[in-house]
């Protein structure tokens, strides 16, 4: 499945499960997706939702009512609509490994979880590939980064390492823009010397920076090496404000060697998030 259909599954499912509460009025669902979803179960009640780099579990009054490790975990999505913009969903295989099903939440702080989820997939997939793996086919973390996040409707645990720094950095900068598509980013950029940071829509836990060539071309640059590390072409930083900050101050473009040539990025004007 590519990753729009993909998308499109999970909030076709938030906008279907925000219907049926009575969050949002009820419309027509996407005929191709309608075929892939069933009906709505309504567990209505405030969970904690503990992410780990190993998995996923929700709790309801202390008893664990879920556990989705992430060899079982398909993929998640925000809402798209205002109606369901503070909902998301998650796709995971039941706990025998057999059929689907889209998980769905509501939260104040929706944009927070999104990102200590993709955090967590990345550590993981970072992890099953270095690592020997344990039990769930993932290895544990060496530092975990842990951190608890009380809310109305919802609360999480998150166990993420450099990722989690990253974002917490990242997170009040004004040219960042949190989970951004490229189309989306590339409609905000106008001029040359116009740029933002965003997630990669693609790769979970990436940041990537988006902006215009001399040439008026839009080039998408990937900050995060395969160890997490954050740095261009010619030397490593400690952050990502770090390399804004240092390539802006001094007057320099980033650079980066595509498969067919050099790409300079010239950070002049941040596009401010809405």
């Amino acid at each position: 499945m590519v990753p729009e259909m993909r998308v499109q599954v999970v909030t076709e499912c938030v906008q279907n499960v925000a219907a049926t509460v009575g969050e949002c009025s009820e419309r027509e669902i996407n005929p191709v997706v309608s075929r892939l979803i069933g009906e709505v179960k309504q567990d209505n009640y405030d969970v904690d939702v503990n992410i780990s780099a190993k998995m996923i579990k929700v709790i309801h009054k202390n008893r664990l009512i879920l556990r989705h490790p992430f060899t079982f975990f398909s993929f998640g999505a925000q809402g798209k609509d205002p109606e369901t913009e503070k909902m998301f969903g998650y796709i995971a295989k039941n706990k025998d490994g057999g059929d689907r099903r889209c998980h769905v939440f509501k939260s104040k702080e929706v944009q927070k979880f999104m990102d200590v989820l993709t955090a967590a997939i990345n550590v993981s997939t970072n992890d099953a590939r270095a690592s020997p793996a344990s039990n769930d086919g993932f290895a544990a973390p060496a530092v975990p980064l842990r951190s608890r996040h009380n809310q109305n409707r919802l609360s999480f645990v998150s166990n993420v390492r450099n990722v989690g720094s990253v974002m917490e950095d990242v997170r009040r900068q004004q040219w960042y823009h949190g989970n951004l598509s490229r189309a989306d980013a590339e409609s905000l950029l106008t001029a040359p010397g116009d740029f933002l940071v965003r997630q990669s829509d693609h790769t979970p836990g990436q940041f990537v920076l988006s902006g215009i060539t001399g040439d008026n071309d839009h080039k998408h640059l990937i900050l995060l090496d395969h160890h997490q590390r954050v740095r261009t072409r010619d030397r490593q930083f400690n952050n990502i404000s770090e390399l804004i900050d240092y390539h802006m101050n001094n007057g320099m473009a980033v650079h980066s060697d595509g498969k067919d040539r050099e790409t300079s990025l010239s950070l002049i004007r941040p596009v401010p998030h809405s």
